[in-house]
């Protein structure tokens, strides 16, 4: 199956470039063919040899746009700088010594995005420099690297490496969270980015933006790496939107919406024949690719009123054999499924003008018959978050505080401090 990726983006770059060399602005009404003779901001006349048009405001970054309009290019940057304290709670082995300390840029990102030939064909190239921003297993800086071609209300095409449409807590970006990071059981169940084909509408049916759609086919095997089995990622996601609004993709209600706004989301995704141990992401397996997961996914979300609540509840399971054993340099070697079932909840409240007081918990359970269930995390987690928006998301500052749950009568407690300047 993954020797027809080639063929299959060589089509759909051919149906890209297709939209993109199509005219950018319509004919006239009565259907003649005679150039129209009135002078405005989309003629070519008028546009010709005119300066092109910059704006630079903070949180937005620093854009271009051709005179005409057919061209636009925004760069933007982002930072956050963290630091942690992590303390391991007593267990009678245990001392103070096991605490640890530190800072870091926790993410750096680059980005640029605009559109080309019309706001029809849109880009987006996004780039990480932070050691904990890179996948280990295949060190890059590309995060995103996708065109979207939108040729009707109904349906747009996404080609490239995005976020496969899945979980909304992923989908949401880092920088637009209410805590200094996403859930634990997020970062475990989550599929993160792939390279494929998504077509998607925010706007099904003209519904006043009430359902959404994506529906997607990945390479299977994660951010910038080369394939190594014979299956693809299919994913699929439903959104609802009953009282009416454009999606959201931020979590705290910082405009304290006058009006309800709610939204409920459910998703599925199978991945075919991968090597690595979370489906898109993790550890590779000493075995090489075997394991067929399929994914589950139901979320809603709430805001009124500067109060906002988020509840997602995912679940990775095995298809068929739950385990596989070689033989590796005269060996034999076994790797488990790594099944799991995990939810969280979290509710936050505006208190005045930027502050913000949040709330979670979070919990992972293993699944299947093998002892272990292939290192998957039996976690609890159970924390507050405190944070000051100065400029939106665009300069904020947050602090959290978790308990996390191992095992049974052991833990830690975490605390974190983030800044994050998005210029």
């Amino acid at each position: 199956m993954k020797m027809l990726r080639g063929p299959l983006m060589v089509t759909l770059t051919t149906a890209v470039m297709a939209g993109m060399s199509a005219p950018a602005h319509g004919q006239p009404a009565n259907g003649s063919t005679a150039p129209t003779t009135v002078e405005g901001p989309g003629d070519p006349a008028a546009t010709e040899g005119a300066p092109p048009r910059v704006e630079a405001k903070f949180g937005k970054g620093v854009r271009v746009e051709t005179a005409d309009g057919d061209f636009a290019l925004r760069i933007g940057a982002r930072a956050q700088l963290r630091s942690t304290v992590l303390v391991p709670e007593a267990d009678g082995e245990g001392d103070a010594e096991d605490a640890s300390v530190d800072a870091q840029v926790r993410r750096l990102r680059l980005t640029v995005d605009g559109h080309a030939f019309s706001e029809k064909v849109t880009y987006k190239i996004q780039l990480a420099f932070a050691p904990l921003d890179q996948d280990p297993v295949a060190l890059s800086a590309v995060r995103d690297a996708y065109v979207v071609w939108s040729p009707l209300r109904d349906l747009e095409l996404k080609v490239g490496q995005a976020k496969v449409p899945f979980g909304r807590q992923r989908i949401v970006s880092s920088g637009s969270q209410q805590f200094v990071d996403r859930s634990v059981v997020t970062g475990e169940l989550n599929l993160d980015r792939d390279v494929g084909l998504t077509a998607f509408s925010e706007d099904l049916g003209g519904l006043d933006e009430w359902l959404g759609y994506a529906i997607g086919v990945f390479g299977g095997d994660g951010r910038n790496r080369v394939a190594t089995g014979s299956g693809l990622l299919y994913a699929a996601r439903l959104e609802l939107r009953p009282l009416g609004g454009a999606p959201e993709l931020d979590e705290p209600d910082l405009e304290r919406s006058r009006g309800p706004k709610l939204a409920f989301g459910v998703a599925g995704a199978y991945n075919d024949t991968t090597d690595r141990a979370r489906s898109t992401i993790g550890d590779l397996y000493e075995t090489g690719p075997w394991v067929d997961y399929a994914h589950g996914e139901v979320d809603w979300r709430f805001k009124w009123r500067g109060f906002s609540v988020t509840n997602e509840l995912t679940l990775r399971r095995h298809v068929g054999r739950e385990t596989h054993t070689v033989e590796v340099e005269g060996a034999a070697v076994t790797d488990v499924a790594r099944s799991g079932v995990g939810g969280y909840l979290q509710a936050g409240q505006m208190l005045v003008e930027g502050l913000e007081v949040a709330a979670r918990y979070g919990t992972m359970i293993p699944l299947g018959d093998v002892e272990g269930a292939g290192g998957f995390p039996d976690e609890r987690e159970l924390g507050g978050a405190v944070s000051y928006y100065f400029a939106k998301h665009a300069f904020k500052l947050q602090a959290d505080y978790f308990y996390l749950f191992e095992e049974l009568g052991e833990g830690r407690h975490q605390v974190r401090a983030q800044l994050q300047i998005a210029p």
